[in-house]
Parts: structure tokens; C-alpha cells; sequence
């Protein structure tokens, strides 16, 4: 019988993944080989639920012929990625998505395909040669520093407006083990998210607890649809649908901005800040 996604995560996700994945290569059912490709797939380097070697067996399974790294910031999960292609005999690339400055040129006013910031896009390396990954990722060391001193500064806003709930998370203990940051990934505001979304089940509750505090403490507004996920308490995803939530709602609309601390201390922030924390916010 053909594992579930989860059983087939705990294989993929551990430290035998590349074995697991020529096994259950041989065993799960695939989709055929078609001509679709993706090389755009995020993995726990930067933040994911599928370790490299997970993205390329869920790439197999669709049907895809090719599969592409792309994290955040990072590309240290190419040595394991392109293992896995080679284990599914699938064709692969590695690249990474930063950030980039339009500041002082003609579009450094305008929004482009950052929803947050004016003159900031987002950029795709495509098709790094394989034997350079490494270089690469050394070269974006720094940058993964300065983003989490932008991120300590993020977890300050976050428990200045949660702390009076008795809801707070640390940066250290809360934030980083949910990261590969100590193999060279990358701390994104979605770690942040996940993390307040976990202590926020751990203090408030699930279900009904949950809504009530969304609506009547924080006086935040919540769609039918997503208040229907978090009201089911045997939601397996609700972690995700209540991060979602997060993001959208709390941290674009009305938490604290880090304004108070500009000029932005990491040196990342390429423009003064406006009064969310998506301002601080990469991925």
C-alpha cells in the first residue's frame, strides 16, 4: 500500500533520505515522465517542509523530467539535491533567490514584484554551475548574518505587541531550530511566523480558544475560510493555516514596525521601513 505523505516525509526528511529515496523509487507509485518542469522548489534551507532530498522524490512522483534548487539565500542544499536527481534519473539545476536594490535608479519608487517594499525585487540565480554551489554560498554568509540581526529586531516587535498575552518566542531557542541555518541556510520570516504560530497554539489553544482570541483580543479580521481550518481541531496542517494567517494579517497589517531603529542596523533594509513587519520581511 502506498505510503502517506507524511510517512514518505519521515523517510525522505532523515538522515538515511537518499537511501530511503532509491527504495521507495522502486516501490511507491509514480506519475509518468512528462515534459513539465519546475526549477523553482524551496526546500528546508530556506523554509519548507521537504528536505532536498523530499523535493526531488515529490518532483519524480508529479512527473516532472526536471527539478531546480532555488532557497532563499542559500544554495547549501545542492550537494543533497542533485544527489537525489541523479538517484531518480531526473535532470537538475541549482540556483538561489535574493533580494536587489533599485534604489537612485528610475524604478526606485515604484513596487515591482516585492508586494512590501518599493524598489526592491526579487531576483533568481538560474543554472549555477554545480561545482561552484559552494563558492556561492560563502559569499552569501554575511548576508544570512545580517538578516537575522534584522530578525532579532523582528522578534522584538513581535513580543512587544504579544508579550501582555503571555505570548512570546526567542530567537535562539524558538526560531533557529526550525532552520538549517547552522548548514548554511537561511533564516526567513517564515520561520518567524511558524514559530509564533506554534507558541500561540501552546498558550491560547486550538478551535473555538483560538478564534475568540484572533477576534476578540487582537481585533484582527479572519476569512470564513481559514476560521473553518483553525476551528478544526484535528486540522493536521493547522500550524500552516494559522502561519499563513500570521503573515497576511498580523505581521502586514498591524504589528509594531521596526521603524523606531532606523537606519535598519543589519544594513539590509534598503529603504526606511513602513509600520509592518513585512518591511523586515525576504521571503
Amino acid at each position: 500500500m502506498a505510503k502517506t505523505r507524511a510517512e514518505l516525509l519521515a523517510l525522505l526528511n532523515g538522515a538515511d533520505g537518499l537511501e530511503n529515496l532509491k527504495a521507495l523509487l522502486e516501490t511507491e507509485p509514480l506519475s509518468p515522465v512528462a515534459r513539465d518542469v519546475n526549477n523553482h522548489i524551496h526546500t528546508t534551507y530556506s523554509f519548507s517542509p521537504y528536505s532536498p532530498t523530499a523535493a526531488v522524490f515529490f518532483a519524480r512522483a508529479a512527473g516532472l523530467c526536471t527539478c531546480g534548487l532555488m532557497d532563499h539565500d542559500s544554495i547549501a542544499g545542492a550537494e543533497e539535491f542533485l544527489a537525489a536527481a541523479k538517484a531518480a534519473h531526473m535532470g537538475a539545476t541549482i540556483g538561489m533567490e535574493c533580494r536587489a536594490s533599485f534604489k537612485d535608479t528610475p524604478f526606485g519608487d515604484r513596487k515591482l514584484n516585492n508586494p512590501d517594499q518599493k524598489g526592491i525585487v526579487y531576483m533568481t540565480l538560474h543554472g549555477v554551475p554545480h561545482d561552484r554551489a559552494g563558492e556561492l554560498n560563502t559569499l552569501y554568509a554575511p548576508y544570512r548574518e545580517k538578516r537575522n540581526v534584522r530578525n532579532r529586531a523582528m522578534v522584538e516587535a513581535i513580543n512587544g505587541m504579544m508579550g501582555k498575552y503571555g505570548i512570546a518566542i526567542d530567537f535562539d531557542k524558538d526560531v533557529l531550530p526550525l532552520s538549517n541555518f547552522a548548514k548554511g541556510g537561511s533564516v526567513t520570516e517564515r520561520h518567524l511566523s511558524s514559530a509564533l504560530a506554534y507558541r500561540m497554539l501552546e498558550v491560547v489553544g486550538k478551535g473555538q480558544k483560538l478564534i475568540d482570541f484572533i477576534k476578540n483580543e487582537l481585533k484582527l479580521p479572519i476569512s470564513g475560510k481559514i476560521e473553518g481550518f483553525l476551528l478544526d481541531e484535528a486540522n493536521p496542517h493547522m500550524m500552516y493555516d494559522l502561519l499563513g494567517w500570521i503573515k497576511s494579517q498580523l505581521i502586514t497589517t498591524s504589528a509594531q514596525t521596526c521603524a523606531s531603529c532606523w537606519p535598519c542596523p543589519s544594513g539590509w533594509a534598503p529603504s526606511p521601513p513602513t509600520p509592518t513587519w513585512a518591511t523586515w520581511a525576504t521571503a
